[in-house]
């Protein structure tokens, strides 16, 4: 038996023991306010919700199985482990790495307590960097020995992320640097580009269809519309906004409540708030306040109003972003890029938000006989994960410093790595440098976010030092053609 064959042994016995013994000190799952928002779209089987109903769908499936969480737990926990196991095993063939560089990949992979912690959490983030992982390591497979087959499960793959969460919006990009480093004619990349651009605008379609049957919006994501409002507000204190410049006359009534509450809410507000989702979620501030306005004026319910100011704050975000990009930069994206380069445990810094109950949607989705769920202690997970957002500042730096190296006075060692790591690496510059950007100046980050890009950045690090030509000469690539 091959060393990959007992390896996989040792992992499927390895993942089971981990489970019972974790199970043991955490019998009920953790719960947080994105939780209820799954559940609550599951239960009422609704064609759209306040994020990507995917993970929804993902709920609904796993429940007519069984209603017990345990199982919901245990296939999170399962994905996770096996989308590591499946890189591991790919990098094996494609790579060979040296013996003790591939000991570390494998049981860093295998024993690492986040994955526990984070498949114990009702939220899509286990789904999302179960799916990601392994639509990476298609990519890779793709780019070694293009072809019909991985070309269609990256696209599947693709879909699957799209509908749990919409960061998928730049995988295009990445999955466009991997088709253009195939082996193979430019006729297969530029049909590899085409479908995997028109796969995601196809789903961008159909969200915006069902959107508008429910709510009469014709819009995508109305929380990317939150989203940018909520960024762009953090700067309007700062700038110049002149409400007869702005696109429509929805923005101008925005922009008038914007433009009252900070007047009358005093110093405190025009400075930087405790949060950088302030904006979002406040019941006081201007988006909560224009909606509620909206609301009333149109009659609607809370859900319909929700999704009808979504492109309104698109419009409204953007224009005060593209318009005024160095305040923007200075009063949101610095605060973002720190946040990104160390972000919070968040949620997953404390079981079940430190608190012993459960909102009566999941006691009965999950049949609980009452709404208490318990751990053998609720913040010890804070201190077991605590070392992690430095291991995720550590990698960005290694990252940024191997860069940065190969383009400037390594690019002579660079020309002696084999040509299939080289490809891995640029794949991971590509995928790193895109998604940096995307949740810099899109999105408040935050650690649960970075799970994927830590878990492909750890890997081709190492793989980098593994075949560092001055400690020792590069072994052959798997042949793949």
């Amino acid at each position: 038996m091959t060393t990959p064959d007992k390896k996989s042994l040792i992992a499927l016995g390895v993942i089971m023991l981990q489970f019972i013994i974790f199970k043991q000190f955490y019998p009920h799952a953790s719960f947080f306010q994105d939780s209820y928002t799954y559940i609550d779209a599951a239960a009422e089987g609704t064609a759209v919700s306040y994020r990507p109903i995917g993970y929804s769908w993902f709920l609904t499936l796993v429940h007519h199985i069984s209603y017990q969480e345990t199982l919901l737990v245990f296939i999170q926990y399962a994905l996770l482990q096996l989308s590591g196991l499946y890189l591991y095993l790919t990098v094996i063939e494609l790579h060979r790495p040296g013996k003790r560089i591939s000991n570390i990949i494998f049981y860093s992979l295998l024993l690492n307590p986040l994955s526990l912690y984070v498949a114990n959490a009702v939220s899509s983030d286990a789904l999302f960097t179960s799916l990601t992982l392994l639509w990476l390591t298609e990519l890779l497979k793709l780019m070694h020995r293009p072809g019909l087959a991985p070309l269609l499960r990256q696209l599947v793959l693709l879909v699957l992320i799209f509908y749990t969460r919409f960061n998928a919006l730049y995988y295009p990009l990445v999955a466009a640097a991997a088709c253009l480093m195939a082996t193979r004619r430019w006729k297969f990349r530029l049909i590899g580009i085409t479908a995997t651009v028109l796969v995601v605008v196809a789903c961008i379609k159909i969200v915006e269809h069902v959107t508008f049957k429910e709510t009469g919006t014709k819009t995508f994501s109305a929380f990317s519309g939150w989203q940018i409002a909520n960024n762009a507000l953090y700067a309007y204190p700062y700038v110049k906004v002149d409400s007869g410049d702005l696109p429509s006359q929805g923005c101008r009534d925005l922009d008038r409540i914007v433009r009252q509450y900070f007047e009358t809410s005093g110093p405190l507000h025009t400075g930087r708030q405790p949060d950088a989702f302030w904006y979002l979620w406040t019941a006081n501030a201007p988006l909560k306040k224009y909606m509620r306005w909206r609301q009333a004026q149109e009659k609607s319910d809370y859900f319909t109003a929700w999704n009808r100011v979504g492109p309104v704050y698109s419009q409204y975000g953007y224009h005060i972003v593209l318009h005024h990009p160095l305040a923007y930069g200075q009063r949101f994206a610095l605060g973002s890029a720190t946040a990104f380069f160390y972000p919070g445990l968040e949620m997953l810094g404390r079981y079940n938000e430190g608190v012993d109950t459960v909102d009566a949607v999941a006691q009965e989705w999950f049949q609980y006989s009452s709404n208490e769920v318990k751990a053998a202690d609720k913040f010890i997970q804070g201190k077991i994960l605590a070392p992690f957002p430095f291991v995720w500042a550590f990698l960005n730096l290694a990252g940024i410093t191997l860069s940065a190296f190969f383009l400037t006075a390594g690019r002579a060692r660079w020309r002696t790595l084999d040509g299939s790591l080289r490809k891995g690496l640029v794949l991971t510059l590509v995928y790193c440098v895109i998604n940096a950007g995307f949740l810099i100046f899109a999105t408040p980050s935050v650690f649960r976010y970075h799970l994927a890009p830590l878990t492909w950045l750890f890997v081709f690090i190492l793989l980098a030092y593994d075949r560092w030509p001055a400690r020792r000469d590069p072994a052959p690539a798997a042949s793949m053609g």
